[in-house]
């Protein structure tokens, strides 16, 4: 009996580590999101932070290994094969206070796609910057903040 239980346990302590390692290439932010609310509106924009919210609102975000997908009411952005590429936050470009983590999204041949997400404890949020200035840095346009 003993060794029917020994077993037994071994197999599911066993079962239980392997399923956790299966996860172990899945990133934390992966999910479908939805639009909360503009967090960081740039000066140069010619928007209104009450404009984009209520322009925005409704707007569905897939962010997986295999697809990056943002459907607007009027337009739909799609990466397939997105490389989210992980990197220092550089405290003078993110509007944010709270970020654990940045990820810049590059297209599957490398080229920026100007959108990055920002990863706390409690939030995600997603970015669009541009990079074209004359001096090569970047401008965050705008920060939102999503809900699963």
């Amino acid at each position: 009996m003993f060794k029917k239980v020994f077993i037994l346990m071994t197999g599911l302590i066993l079962l239980i580590f392997l399923s956790s390692c299966s996860n172990s290439d899945k990133q934390d932010f992966y999910g479908t999101y939805t639009f909360e609310k503009v967090s960081y509106l740039s000066p140069l924009s010619s928007s209104t932070i009450d404009y984009m919210n209520e322009r925005m609102a409704g707007s569905k975000y897939t962010i997986e290994a295999d697809l990056f997908k943002i459907e607007y009411t009027d337009k739909t952005v799609e990466i397939n094969s997105p490389n989210y590429v992980k990197e220092e936050i550089q405290n003078d470009l993110s509007p944010l206070d709270d970020v654990k983590y940045q990820y810049t999204i590059y297209s599957k041949d490398g080229d920026k796609t100007n959108w990055r997400l920002y990863a706390s404890s409690a939030s995600m949020y997603i970015a669009s910057y541009v990079d074209n200035t004359a001096d090569g840095s970047e401008i965050i346009m705008s920060v939102f903040k999503l809900s699963k």
